[in-house]
């Protein structure tokens, strides 16, 4: 198998099975590793579009085995929705990567059905949720399926979203997403928005002394938003009214493309090069924005006891270039370049890290 192509003009793919089974991830399993999921034909056989892809590599792979004895039935026609993630930003990028698909299927299902990730609080992951689909207008129930069944009639819509080569989206998941999404939502937001990891737990990493970066953007008129701390709708509200949005590379952002105007300026202040990439092909096939991307990462902060940055190490901006930058591309006005982070100022955030996270930090040292 091969992951679908979205980038072909092709209408996507919605395969019917009758008398299909859909097998969730066994119970037993707790990984981030591939996981064992899928809907089978009749005569168990993997139905193609129901496989997960991310990075170009089956991210699912053919569930196991089963004993007749262990599936149960269900009169009903559903649509198979994917996994449905935990992470908010996995949630955005995977598991609504099937619904475009609702456009087509609204009046055929009794019900969307997802597989949960981790067997753990799946109805508690479900609940998070729901309202983020009833914005999109889909109004048929939602389950998150536990147990193997077999159902009366299922629909499988290829994937038309994801990670890496799937960023851009199948056209359908694109219009889908972007004419209903911001359907309900008020454009009455800040028009200057700065999306903060600052408040977020301490173990999800971000920029070293953000605080810094919020007060030279706030005296520019900026918003400071915090995205966790509101719901679905005041978030969209938020991304939809503002006309510059400077933000971190993060989940948020992938929200932000559902709803943005196409005159929004953009810019992403780059933690992960190549994650930050994504947001210039995502924002450039959803709202035609030709995002700033910002590289100016001159150092990272690594806990004490790892090797190497990873998503739980800081990133220390060099913030004269960041300035010259927002400046450049007409997000800023003010005329004082922003200064470093001074050492005393610096030597206290690390100790307020230390404290919290029980460990220190150390200054990455790359191979020579």
């Amino acid at each position: 198998m091969t992951p679908p192509d979205l980038s072909t003009g092709k209408p996507g793919v919605i395969r019917e099975v009758k008398g299909g089974i859909l097998v969730p991830i066994p119970s037993d399993i707790d990984t981030q590793q591939a996981l064992n999921t899928g809907v089978l034909t009749p005569d168990r056989q993997l139905v193609p579009e129901s496989v997960t892809w991310r990075d170009g590599r089956a991210f699912s792979l053919p569930p196991r085995d089963l004993d007749a004895s262990e599936i149960a039935t269900d009169d009903s026609a559903i649509m198979f929705g994917g996994l449905m993630f935990g992470h908010f930003g996995h949630f955005l990028v995977e598991t609504t990567a099937r619904l475009w698909a609702y456009e087509k299927l609204a009046d055929k299902i009794d019900k969307i059905v997802f597989v949960p990730k981790v067997q753990r609080r799946i109805d508690h992951v479900q609940k998070i949720y729901t309202p983020f689909m009833r914005l999109l207008g889909i109004e048929t129930p939602i389950l998150n399926l536990a147990e193997p069944t077999r159902f009366a009639n299922v629909f499988v819509p290829q994937q038309g979203f994801g990670m890496f080569g799937m960023i851009e989206g199948l056209p359908e998941y694109r219009d889908f997403m972007r004419a209903r999404m911001g359907q309900k939502i008020r454009d009455d937001g800040a028009k200057k928005l700065y999306v903060s990891r600052s408040a977020l737990p301490q173990q999800r990493g971000g920029l070293l002394g953000e605080e810094l970066i919020e007060e030279y953007l706030a005296a520019e008129g900026y918003q400071i938003f915090h995205p966790q701390k509101h719901d679905f709708e005041t978030q969209l509200a938020a991304y939809k009214s503002a006309d510059f949005i400077v933000s971190p590379d993060g989940s948020p952002l992938h929200m932000a493309a559902l709803v943005v105007k196409p005159t929004a300026k953009i810019a992403v202040l780059a933690r992960r090069p190549a994650v930050a990439a994504q947001f210039e092909l995502q924002f450039k096939a959803f709202c035609n924005i030709d995002t700033v991307t910002i590289d100016a990462v001159k150092c990272h902060w690594i806990p004490e006891n790892n090797a190497r940055p990873s998503r739980l190490s800081y990133g220390e901006l060099d913030l004269p270039e960041v300035y010259r930058r927002l400046k450049d591309a007409g997000l800023i006005s003010g005329r004082t370049i922003w200064s470093e982070i001074t050492a005393d100022r610096r030597e206290v955030i690390l100790s307020n890290l230390k404290e919290r996270q029980k460990i220190g930090f150390k200054l990455y040292q790359p191979p020579a």
